[in-house]
């Protein structure tokens, strides 16, 4: 990760955005993935895995007391630093009821970078699983190609410009973000 937030941002071509330290309290609703790929680099020292998914906004099908239950729910929490995730309820306060539980918490803490056709973040996450008792904590980088998402929006999109503007931010990636400084 060393390697990427100081060698592969500059390569990049991209300028310091914001840095954010985040919860995130999961609440049981699947998201839809469109695509997943695993990429095997041959020749470099990581993967890639690439998702395309569409986010929808759940906010419209709750109810205001289903809103309420949930805001009640996340506001019980305590924050800490002691426990995986970063956040705790008090006994008997993880569920409301028989609708909603608690089943996993993130605490992160992410960087940004970006410019017009990418945004990079570089995040440091620390996650508790309810369901399996389980922590983890993890250095992850992720890209987001704005440019190529408005020309997908878009009614008359020229597939070719799509398909070069994918091509040109994968040889980006390739070239400077699947190797770390161990094998240099």
């Amino acid at each position: 990760m060393e390697y990427v937030g100081n060698l592969a941002i500059e390569k990049l071509g991209l300028e310091y955005v914001e840095e954010k330290e985040l919860y995130y309290v999961k609440i049981e609703v699947n998201q839809v993935r469109n695509m997943v790929a695993d990429v095997s680099c041959l020749g470099k020292s990581l993967d890639l895995r690439l998702i395309v998914f569409l986010v929808r906004l759940l906010s419209a099908f709750f109810q205001d007391e289903e809103i309420n239950e949930i805001k009640n729910l996340i506001g019980s929490a305590i924050l800490d630093s002691e426990v995986k995730g970063g956040l705790r309820w008090p006994f008997g306060e993880d569920s409301s009821g028989s609708q909603y539980a608690v089943i996993g918490v993130w605490h992160t803490t992410a960087k940004s970078y970006g410019n017009s056709p990418i945004r990079f973040k570089l995040r440091h996450a620390d996650r508790f699983d309810f369901r399996s008792s389980t922590g983890e904590v993890a250095q992850e980088a992720s890209l987001k190609m704005p440019g190529i998402v408005s020309q997908l929006w878009k009614q008359t999109t020229d597939e070719n410009l799509v398909l070069k503007m994918l091509e040109d931010n994968l040889r980006l990636i390739w070239d400077h973000c699947l190797s770390d400084d161990s094998s240099s």
